[in-house]
């Protein structure tokens, strides 16, 4: 008997089962379940023992097919099923009426029945030509409304069992928590895991429930990336508990919900596996160990397509394929040389490098998936009225979705309260250049609407003028169109385009449309009145001006972030907004400690007491404790002096220098901005950013060992030594009394160093030994580094990039480097009597001479600071990245900042952290929690944020006046004993879950 007369044979046995039991009572369904249980596990059966060893690794195999196009291929398909048993097809660009030709030739020349995949995320019109497109995911998202994503997922579910497709590869459940994201980006839910998860079960659901494979992609999480994987493999630098707590939390959610595929993304991710350039396709850790193991999943398991530059870029065809079968992944889609991987997975188990076993489950899963998809029975697609059918209750859904995904940003202009018959309208379309439907219904209301394009190619002076011309109109619409949805190019916005949407949207008379993806608002973020369609359709441009025009009300919600702080901001003083609940995070005093939550006000007391003990001791002259629950400031105290005379006392507006608390209070936050902007690397190295750097031993340092302190650098090179003569005397060649020619470095109070000799300080950093490889060993040189890449990326100091992307944008008076160019010497608290480098008290000058020599502004000192402004910044930071009403980071990025990041030691990314020690936190007092994040300064300084508690802590002195031999303030822990105080006061007990945590947040690093 025949290989094909076998299978005949299998398949009529099987549905004669299936019939009997179909034929029996509904009384008995159980019954009915377990023969039909019993008919699939003999076909399968049946099938897999009729195929030889090298047909069965073909059913691993799922090929890419066109139906059209330039990209027809046929032939290849043809042979690749009649030669080598692929096991299934992925239909890409054509035709419904073509593929559906394709797809009934190739099931019948099949051997074995095919599984027939396509990806279809909006829809078989994401595909096909000639089929109408619903909406991207971030519009679904906007919609908060599992019903109608349920209602997609169907319609999708319909339109693929009409063409015959068993498996979709969807729904997108990536977190796409980075507006850079050039891959994912509109086609996921949006940035928050719950709904992302929500939308995804109902989506899942929907195809499920028509009988359609769904497939949740990309495990683990591609959300959070820069670079598109079809062209690099992207780099994901988070620990797993990171991992477990966003990118994992949807798939496990489709998992419990009964999701019947996955597929893997191709990510380097090195907390699942550390052997570099390893895509996450390759890895047993993440598929096996992670997905399969940790999580359950027991359904098909597919990789992302075999042809990306994520995984051919470091492994070649044939081995990539082969370590993929390996790692667990059932399905090997779009492979770029099938028979040399068949060949390449042959030899392998043909050698025992792969089990019989691992073959036999992974051929039987995909055997099972096609019985259940109804393949051991083919009957021929009707290519008859196709497309009309596909398209059939396409419009009336896209209309539904649209209804109720549009999304009122913010209306400050109060444009939907004001528009009526009488007043002037006017009408921008930005990257058009004809009538819009937007355009059209409004001219249907208001007779007369004067309208101006401004295509892309518009000029400069056409922005001028046509600027002067709203200026006349009431009310102006500015429609955004024919917008790309990936970041690239701006969306498709040119520069003179973005000018005038920045100009315009700061008018009072302005309302902007934006007909596309919700992320380009970040050209715009200072517009006091916005209004998002998240696609530029005919229906939903309609639906847009039926809220303009008041005939229906925006319901949607943003799916996303696009603006974070220091973007677009208008050049006047914006109206007051309201602050939603969600945002009201910025600090505000109470005059009631108890309504911060403190329960018992003799701690409080006892802390006064201590630290009038503290100053009576000699500790430090004076200082500043403040403390908040929750954004609300209940502890705010100036106590003693700036000096010991008691001639001036300390008050809450007094400036301290921060010293290394700089280090948070500046660079971190810098680096952290270029991190989440995809334009810092954490994983590369000094060299990739600092040209100077090449041919040292400085080169090869990475990002994260510098934020880490284990770069293996030294702890600090006393610099200005090298600028003193034989005496101790400073060397007259290298400093001036007074600005003059070259001395133009102000070091204190009337006295400069040559402008040159920063260079010099940077060849002894050059040339310095790296004596402390594979040690965790403080060092400021680390930050040296950090703010020269920052300025290097930038093109700007530290202090003008800090100063512009947060402290002006936030509202900080009283933080500053060069505090003496804003405030006189009354208002700001001595350091040191130096007298052993600048022979003067230091009063407004950094006190570390390193900084000094740097003009007062560096990387690891030079920060002065009141301990409001510390703790507005250390409340964003609690508030994951939120102040007032603006975002300045993405949660992630906060989460990834402040956890434990170092195995050995007790730090995060530029911050520090409790130690394990169940009795002594370290740097921080014995009440916080393992989420603590802070940092202390040697001034007498320190700030800390605790999740865990909502307790933002300050404490600033100046304990290095009149000497810094004055160790008092750490002798007798005067910092973490104040903050335990707090922490008592709100009723806080001893953390004794430190060590555990620790050793928890260590191995998930790993």
């Amino acid at each position: 008997m025949s290989f094909y007369n076998k299978v005949v044979f299998a398949t009529i046995c099987v549905l004669l089962i299936i019939t009997t039991a179909i034929a029996q009572p509904r009384k008995k369904s159980k019954q009915v379940d377990i023969d039909f249980t019993a008919a699939k596990s003999h076909w399968v059966d049946s099938i897999y023992n009729s195929l030889n060893e090298e047909e069965r690794i073909g059913q691993l195999f799922m090929v890419q097919a066109y139906s059209g196009g330039k990209n027809y291929n046929d032939e290849q398909v043809t042979n690749l099923i009649n030669a080598h048993q692929a096991g299934g097809v992925i239909f890409s660009q054509g035709g419904a009426g073509r593929q559906a030709l394709l797809t009934n030739k190739y099931q019948h020349m099949a051997q074995t029945p095919l599984l027939i995949a396509m990806d279809a995320e909006w829809g078989l019109g994401m595909r096909l030509d000639s089929i109408k497109n619903l909406p991207r995911p971030m519009m679904l998202g906007a919609t908060r409304d599992t019903a109608l994503v349920y209602k997609v997922g169907a319609a999708i579910g319909v339109q693929c069992k009409r063409l015959k497709v068993n498996i979709d590869f969807a729904p997108d459940v990536d977190v796409n928590n980075n507006a850079a994201n050039p891959v994912i980006n509109s086609r996921s839910f949006g940035e928050d895991k719950t709904w992302v998860s929500r939308l995804g079960v109902a989506y899942m659901r929907g195809l499920q429930n028509n009988g359609i494979i769904a497939c949740a992609k990309h495990f683990p999480g591609h959300g959070d990336t820069n670079v598109d994987s079809h062209a690099d493999l992207p780099l994901i630098p988070k620990s797993l508990a990171q991992l477990d707590t966003l990118e994992l939390f949807p798939f496990k959610q489709l998992i419990a919900a009964g999701l019947k595929s996955v597929m893997i993304a191709h990510l380097e991710v090195p907390a699942l596996d550390t052997t570099a350039h390893e895509p996450t396709t390759l890895s047993k850790n993440a598929v096996t160990s992670l997905l399969k193991n940790k999580l359950g999943f027991n359904g098909l398991v597919v990789t992302d397509a075999m042809n990306m530059q994520g995984v051919t870029k470091y492994f070649p065809s044939g081995d990539a394929e082969l370590r993929a079968f390996e790692a667990g992944n059932d399905i090997l889609l779009m492979s770029p040389d099938v028979p040399v991987a068949i060949g390449k997975i042959k030899n392998a188990v043909d050698s025992s490098i792969i089990l019989q076993t691992a073959l036999e489950i992974s051929v039987k899963k995909i055997l099972a998936a096609k019985f259940d998809a109804g393949l051991a029975r083919w009957t021929d697609i009707d290519p008859t009225n196709i497309t009309d059918d596909l398209n059939q209750s396409i419009d009336p859904l896209r209309k539904q979705v649209a209804r109720a995904a549009i999304t009122l940003v913010k209306d400050d202009n109060q444009i939907l309260n004001k528009i009526n018959e009488n007043m002037r309208i006017g009408y921008v379309g930005i990257n058009a250049s004809t009538s819009t439907p937007l355009y059209e219904d409004l001219l249907d209301k208001f007779d007369i609407v004067d309208a101006l394009w401004l295509p892309k190619n518009c000029t400069a002076d056409s922005v001028r003028k046509d600027l002067e011309t709203i200026s006349k109109y009431d009310a102006v619409i500015v429609g955004i169109h024919n917008l790309n949805f990936t970041p690239g190019g701006n969306y498709g916005l040119s520069d003179e385009e973005i000018n005038f949407l920045q100009q315009a949207g700061c008018r009072s008379n302005v309302m902007i449309a934006l007909m596309g993806n919700a992320y380009a608002r970040q050209y715009f973020c200072g517009s006091s009145s916005v209004i998002v369609g998240y696609e530029d359709d005919t229906i939903t441009e309609h639906m847009v001006a039926d809220v303009l025009l008041k005939k229906i009300k925006p319901k949607g919600k943003l799916p996303v972030t696009a603006c974070i702080g220091g973007q677009s901001v208008c050049p006047m003083p914006a109206k007051p907004t309201i602050v939603t609940k969600e945002f009201a995070s910025q600090l505000k005093k109470v005059l009631i400690p108890a309504d911060a939550g403190v329960v018992d006000q003799t701690a409080l007391d006892r802390l006064d007491m201590f630290i009038a003990r503290d100053i009576a001791d000699g500790v430090f002259p004076g200082c500043r404790v403040l403390a908040a629950k929750n954004g609300k400031v209940f502890y705010d105290k100036a106590f003693g002096y700036m000096k010991y005379d008691k001639k001036r006392a300390v008050d809450t507006s007094t400036l301290y220098d921060m010293a290394s608390c700089t280090k948070v209070l500046a660079t971190t936050l810098a680096v952290m901005r270029l991190y989440e902007q995809g334009k810092l690397d954490l994983n590369k190295t000094i060299g990739d950013y600092l040209p100077q750097a090449t041919g040292t031993n400085k080169a090869g340092l990475h990002i994260k060992d510098l934020l880490l302190h284990q770069a293996g650098l030294r702890s600090f090179i006393p610099f200005f030594k090298q600028s003193l003569d034989g005496d101790g005397n400073l060397d007259r060649t290298l400093y001036r009394n007074e600005p003059k020619g070259d001395f133009t470095i102000e070091v204190a109070r009337n006295l400069y160093l040559r402008k040159d000799y920063p260079d010099t300080m940077w060849a002894h950093v050059y040339s310095s030994s790296l004596e402390n490889t594979g040690k965790s060993v403080y060092s400021d040189l680390d930050f040296y580094f950090l703010a020269a890449i920052v300025q290097q990326i930038t093109g700007k100091r530290i202090d003008k990039y800090v100063d512009e992307q947060f402290y002006k944008p936030m509202g900080l008076k009283r933080i500053t480097y060069e505090p003496l160019a804003k405030f006189d010497t009354t208002q700001i608290a001595p350091t040191e009597l130096d007298n052993y480098f600048r022979k003067q008290l230091l009063i407004g000058y950094v006190h570390d001479p390193g900084a000094s020599m740097l003009g007062g502004i560096a990387g690891h000192a030079g920060v002065f600071a009141s301990a409001e402004d510390v703790a507005a910044i250390f409340q964003m930071l609690l508030n994951k990245g939120v102040y007032g009403t603006t975002r300045y980071f993405k949660a992630a990025t906060v989460d990834l900042f402040t956890s434990y990041q170092s195995s050995i030691s007790h730090r995060g990314l530029g911050f520090d952290k409790p130690t394990a020690d169940a009795d002594n936190g370290g740097p921080a007092g014995d009440r916080c929690s393992g989420l603590a994040f802070g940092h202390q300064g040697f001034t007498g300084t320190c700030v800390w944020a605790d999740p865990a508690t909502g307790i933002v802590f300050v404490f600033l002195s100046n304990r290095v006046y009149p000497t810094a031999e004055n160790t008092k303030i750490n002798k007798l822990n005067v910092r973490t004993t104040a903050q335990d105080y707090i922490y008592e006061a709100l009723g806080v007990p001893v953390n004794h879950d430190r060590p555990e945590f620790y050793k928890s947040e260590m191995e998930q690093s790993k």
